[in-house]
């Protein structure tokens, strides 16, 4: 994720940080059958909704500096970030993450031509020897997230490994997530797979399967949705050969994560990259995507959707969440003047209008640079994961952090409560 993206996102923001500016790229998207008519999508401003705690005083480390670092490997400096947490039946945490050497962390030597490699270098990837490049890592907490264990290795393939997500099925398998990247070739760089583990996240398949992709680069990072039905559903974003946009595509799996297949894709006149799925209580799927914000969804289980809509507040990494009481609760990073980090929306009516204190970015969480997965715990409030940095400059890469905090909608719906961390 360079400048707050992902890989076929996160190069291009690559390329809008060194421009200086957005880029949005012209070529047109396919027409998508719809099920249902545009909507208009709104936000409802509120007044005195922000927390009265800050996250100074309520944040915890779950991974960082002189606390839970990985053991040394080759390509590790210190990097740790695009996290994701899991509750188990028996009550384990798990929180899995990635641990490399940069922002990006690809396996060296690098492919990359010399003039964006020298970008790069600029911009603050150190040189390193990684020659598996990064890795997907997990800690776990056995008493509630009060400590965590040392972390261990979720997945280590010759690619970068990124935003690993995690799902536990009835049966207790584990599944998680994750997409690869490597440098050079943009129609090779990013491909996305699942791995399963039988014992509670200790061991995990090695190889990974690889989804049935339409696309020549694709990512994702959840989080992975289990339906009534026992299916599981995977959002992923990608480029379609032949085309420069990149879409939201949603992929199912009917037997425990073993096989998937394509259910729909979802384009725009512009990219939609960073795609999250909820299920909302009246059984429809609702969709959310960076930069625009768009929203849509799907009445038939996502094999079609209605067009994409945005609300006029630009953002990126937004998280979808449907809560216990029916509350739709998105995490999201900002990219409003003086409104940036980790930010929270939410919407009491599937999505058709979201609640917020100014019309272009959600209520703060923390100032740092976000990208917060969260879990819904027994008191209604969430566990919100996230990263302090983007890891771009090299003191932060090898200082960063994966930091938690509580987070909770207040009882009069108007705004947010910041709670202290079981580990403050």
């Amino acid at each position: 994720m360079i400048g707050g993206a992902r890989v076929g996102p996160w190069l291009h923001s690559l390329t809008r940080l060194l421009a200086g500016g957005l880029l949005l790229l012209p070529a047109a998207a396919p027409t998508e059958e719809r099920t249902e008519p545009m909507s208009t999508v709104t936000v409802h401003v509120v007044s005195g909704g922000e927390s009265p705690l800050s996250a100074e005083q309520c944040r915890g480390t779950i991974v960082g500096p002189g606390i839970n670092q990985p053991e040394p490997f080759p390509g590790y400096g210190g990097f740790v970030g695009w996290e994701s947490p899991l509750r188990l039946r028996d009550g384990t945490w798990l929180v899995a993450f990635s641990a490399g050497y940069w922002h990006a962390s690809p396996p060296t030597p690098l492919q990359y031509s010399a003039e964006k490699l020298q970008s790069y270098r600029r911009m603050g990837m150190p040189d390193v020897a990684a020659p598996r490049g990064g890795r997907a890592m997990l800690v776990r907490s056995t008493d509630q997230g009060r400590t965590w264990s040392r972390p261990t290795t979720l997945i280590d393939t010759p690619a970068d490994d990124r935003h690993p997500s995690l799902l536990e099925l009835p049966d207790g398998t584990l599944l998680a997530s994750f997409f690869t990247y490597r440098s050079g070739d943009p129609e090779d760089e990013a491909h996305v797979w699942v791995t399963r583990s039988v014992d509670g996240g200790q061991t995990w398949e090695d190889p990974p399967r690889p989804l049935p992709s339409p696309f020549v680069c694709e990512e994702t990072d959840g989080p992975l949705l289990r339906l009534p039905d026992g299916s599981v559903l995977m959002m992923t974003d990608g480029r379609l050969p032949g085309h420069k946009l990149f879409h939201g595509a949603l992929y199912r799996s009917r037997d425990r994560g073993q096989t998937w297949a394509l259910l729909s894709t979802i384009a725009a006149d512009h990219d939609l990259y960073e795609t999250t799925v909820a299920r909302l209580p009246d059984g429809r799927l609702v969709m959310m995507a960076r930069p625009e914000g768009d929203v849509c969804w799907s009445s038939d289980q996502g094999r079609t959707w209605s067009p994409p809509t945005s609300f006029g507040m630009r953002l990126f990494a937004p998280s979808l969440y449907t809560l216990r009481d029916g509350t739709l609760f998105c995490l999201h990073g900002s990219y409003a003047p003086e409104a940036g980090g980790l930010r929270a929306i939410f919407s009491l009516d599937g999505g058709s209008s979201w609640i917020a204190p100014a019309p272009d970015h959600g209520f703060l969480i923390d100032r740092a640079y976000g990208y917060g997965k969260a879990m819904e715990l027994d008191d209604g409030s969430l566990l919100v994961v996230y990263l302090s940095t983007g890891g771009h400059r090299t003191s932060d890469a090898q200082t960063n952090a994966i930091w938690c905090v509580r987070v909770r909608v207040r009882p009069d719906q108007r705004g947010i409560e910041l709670l202290p961390a079981p580990n403050r």
